[in-house]
């Protein structure tokens, strides 16, 4: 705006009027002129920031069924683990206290099959996350290449 300001009053040189008129009519038009840039560049900003929210919104509309699939699947490891520690546990123990099995082999039975249940849940979680994070992966890859398109198609508008 200096530049601005400068050629003002290089042209008001010319021009016979109060030094204070001059003034005000220069302050006046950098004012005017600041706050056209200002909200042209404000104006920009925001529709990039718009479009790149739409886009965003798409792709996550995009991949719905995806999200909802990995959260279901993590619901039904966590209600399968609560199932088998407050259910199948139990049942087990009371079977083998039924079979009279020796309660030292009956302990062993339990925990080899606590471990070996737990590991498969964990397994099975992992994989469950391993897609979550695939997924999240993905839908950030397509937002950021947006990003760039629309920052792109913003630069060759102007």
């Amino acid at each position: 705006m200096t530049n601005l300001a400068n050629e003002l009053k290089e042209m008001f040189s010319m021009v016979e009027m109060d030094d204070n008129a001059k003034a005000t009519i220069i302050r006046s038009v950098i004012l005017k002129v600041e706050s056209a840039v200002s909200l042209t560049s404000l104006q920009e900003k925001l529709k990039v920031l718009y479009e790149y929210e739409k886009n965003y919104l798409e792709l996550v509309k995009a991949y719905k069924e995806e999200i909802k699939f990995a959260a279901t699947l993590q619901e039904d490891l966590r209600k399968e683990r609560t199932k088998f520690f407050s259910e199948a546990l139990k049942e087990v123990s009371e079977t083998l206290k039924e079979s009279q099995v020796d309660s030292n082999v009956a302990s062993v039975w339990i925990k080899e099959l606590v471990n070996s249940y737990t590991k498969s849940l964990d397994l099975s979680s992992g994989l469950v996350e391993e897609h979550a994070i695939d997924m999240i992966g993905e839908i950030r890859r397509k937002a950021k290449q947006e990003v760039v398109d629309i920052k792109s198609k913003n630069e060759q508008e102007e």
